[in-house]
């Protein structure tokens, strides 16, 4: 990156210390301004860079998070079957010995089977 000084900083050294003197030492100033800006640019990119890589995750980072919640998925999406499944059965259990219930107490229940079925009396 290029620096260049004002004129005016050119013509007070020129009138003090010759043309020659002002031009080496102008030609020095931005040289060094230069290398500076330059070297401010190269770190604060650095720094920045760095930063940025600690507050964002990587892709390998969050490759690995969603395999863990992938994990946790089927976990709990097995827990859940397992869980339904025992639901399932006393819930037939619980229809079960209601409908017995209902038909050894109830002799219209009975009789309506009997019509139905032919066998019960």
């Amino acid at each position: 990156m290029s620096v260049t000084l004002p004129l005016e900083v050119y013509e007070a050294l020129e009138k003090g210390l010759g043309r020659d003197s002002a031009k080496q030492i102008v030609n020095a100033f931005e040289t060094a301004i230069s290398d500076v800006t330059e070297y401010k640019w190269k770190t604060s990119k650095d720094e920045l860079l760095t930063e940025m890589e600690k507050r964002f995750a990587t892709k390998a980072e969050l490759a690995l998070q969603e395999a863990r919640i992938n994990a946790r998925i089927d976990k709990l999406e097995s827990k859940l079957e397992s869980k339904i499944d025992k639901l399932e059965s006393k819930l037939l259990l619980y229809f079960l010995i209601l409908m017995f219930v209902i038909i050894l107490t109830n002799s219209n229940a009975l009789d309506l089977l009997h019509n139905f079925l032919g066998f019960v009396k």
